[in-house]
């Protein structure tokens, strides 16, 4: 529902709104101008970080810009690699087996090729490292997005798609009228653990080595990672004083604005009595400079070219396309293979099975975490989810808590806990647990509302609505968090059992310090080789048990 400021009287052509929204479009320009000028000064491999606390001002708006372009960067790839893998059954069987591969793959599994390749076509310009810094946040943020729009697409009741087919809709007003606004209310709180998911590794992106050469850019990450390596503990403090500002800042001019526009999405027949708000949503509505854009844009059609063009079509199951499609991949993974040997031939016997024995260890770290994360988070996501005046009062505070860098308090944590071979299980927990959480929370949150008033009219318990209804709806976006949390404790391996503190190297025995070790001394064979054997060893526990367990909840607790 719209919510509008109502004035009496004459509606005067320029508001308050205006004057907020002209004042927000010149921040922004000036903001870009400043971009414009970090991005195109002269390559320093290792920028002079200012441990002043001023400095701080400009180190967070370059550190939210990164992230905001990486946003920007894993929503369309969410749109499209989603959709096409939800609607093409032979994509499916490429994509989504990538996909569990993509998520595996750690940060710095990602930067020596980000880096090699951004510095070779920027050699003299600090554009590269800014792209490939960039980058690396948008692996940080996208893989829990997409698992959530492909997942929707998947549960999306069927009676909606043939009423949109009876009504003549082109397929892509089906996307954006039907299957977009279903998918949305998962999308958003998933965007904002994604987003968190990408401030998590703030410190590797903006500050890490690779072959013995030091790479720093201008941001929080890097000024954090700059006062532990000179033990200023004032400093690790502001950068901290300075993320809070920043999460709490985007959580109230972005996300809660969101939150309440997505809220019109929900999938229901009657309306709540209580909806979200967001007085920053108020003014854009109420803009009349906004407006006029809106009525400028919403006029113009798409050409009938590109509507007949967008989307895949869905194939028939055919014998010849079967041939070609295993043929191909067939070819392509055989070629991959040679080459994959060739590379890493050098690596003996004994790096391999240590290589091994340390996955075999991460792995336990992994999925205990995991198993601690939805011990307390399904009973608490559905009670926040379900109860829109908790969630207005909890949201800032779990953004906060899901959107700090874990990383920043590391060293202190492991200067009470030093033995990483089982604190590091904690420490996964600080990162995994957010993912499980968030997706509970959309999962309660789109229960509709006539399903709440069934219960009340059934005079259910509150065990038994729990039983037959909360945990029932919210299980499939249960196993989505549970598969993206499972990714996000693999990735955070990197930092969990490898650290620098006090001038010291502390280390657990697992392939994520394996990977430290090989990026750092730069072989890249044991890296590729270590990155390979845990992407295989996530691959087949997604496809032997996470996927059938998704398949099978989705079929009998999905809304159809």
């Amino acid at each position: 529902m719209n919510r509008t400021v109502e004035v009496k009287g004459k509606s005067s052509p320029f508001s308050i709104y205006d004057l907020a929204v002209l004042s927000f479009m010149l921040l922004l320009a000036y903001g870009v101008g400043l971009l414009a000028k970090n991005w195109t000064g002269p390559l320093v491999y290792k920028t002079n970080i200012s441990l002043a606390p001023t400095a701080l001002i400009g180190y967070t708006f370059l550190s939210m810009s990164r992230g905001f372009m990486a946003y920007g960067l894993s929503l369309l790839f969410t749109f499209v690699y989603g959709y096409v893998a939800a609607h093409n059954r032979y994509a499916e069987r490429i994509l989504i087996p990538l996909l569990d591969v993509f998520q595996s793959i750690p940060v710095l599994g990602f930067l020596p090729g980000l880096i090699l390749g951004m510095m070779a076509l920027f050699p003299h310009s600090v554009m590269g490292l800014e792209l490939a810094s960039i980058l690396m946040i948008f692996t940080g943020q996208v893989w829990n997005m997409t698992f959530s729009f492909y997942q929707s697409l998947k549960s999306i009741p069927q009676e909606l798609i043939e009423a949109s087919k009876i009504y003549g809709l082109p397929r892509w007003k089906i996307f954006w009228s039907v299957e977009v606004p279903f998918a949305m209310p998962g999308l958003v709180w998933n965007s904002m653990m994604s987003m968190a998911g990408g401030w998590f590794f703030l410190s590797v992106c903006e500050a890490f080595t690779l072959g013995g050469q030091d790479y720093r850019i201008a941001g929080i990450g890097s000024y954090m990672a700059t006062a532990v390596e000179n033990g200023y503990v004032p400093g690790e403090l502001y950068a901290i004083l300075a993320m809070v500002l920043m999460i709490l800042a985007i959580d109230v001019f972005f996300w809660r604005p969101i939150v309440a526009w997505a809220d019109k999405f929900k999938f229901e027949e009657s309306t709540s009595e209580e909806e979200p708000t967001s007085f920053v949503l108020d003014v854009l509505r109420n803009s009349h400079v906004l407006r006029f854009f809106r009525i400028l844009f919403s006029s113009k059609k798409l050409p009938k070219r590109y509507v007949r063009s967008l989307p895949f079509k869905n194939e028939q199951q055919s014998t010849i396309g079967n041939i070609l499609f295993y043929t191909s991949i067939g070819t392509i993974s055989a070629v991959i293979l040679w080459r994959f040997f060739l590379f890493v031939g050098n690596v003996n016997l004994g790096e391999i099975k240590t290589l091994l024995f340390g996955d075999v260890l991460t792995a336990l770290r992994v999925y205990a975490s995991v198993a601690i994360s939805v011990a307390w988070t399904l009973p608490v996501g559905i009670l926040i989810g379900k109860n829109l005046s908790l969630s207005k009062k909890v949201q800032p505070v779990v953004q906060i808590l899901a959107s700090f860098p874990a990383p920043m308090i590391y060293p202190w944590f492991v200067a009470i806990f030093p033995n990483l071979n089982y604190s590091s299980v904690l420490l996964m927990l600080l990162g995994t647990q957010w993912y499980v959480l968030f997706n509970v929370i959309a999962g309660a949150s789109s229960i509709p509302n006539q399903l709440k008033e069934a219960a009340m009219i059934l005079k259910l318990s509150r065990f038994k609505t729990w039983v037959t209804l909360y945990i029932p709806v919210a299980f499939p976006y249960l196993i989505t968090g549970m598969i993206t949390a499972a990714g996000g404790a693999w990735n955070a391996s990197i930092v969990t059992e490898y650290m620098n503190f006090n001038h010291k190297t502390i280390e657990a025995n697992g392939i994520g310090a394996l990977i430290n070790n090989a990026t750092i001394s730069g072989n890249m064979s044991l890296l590729v080789l270590s990155i390979v054997i845990m992407s295989l060893s996530v691959v087949a526990i997604n496809r032997l048990v996470w996927r059938p367990l998704q398949g099978r909840i989705m079929e009998k607790f999905s809304l159809n």
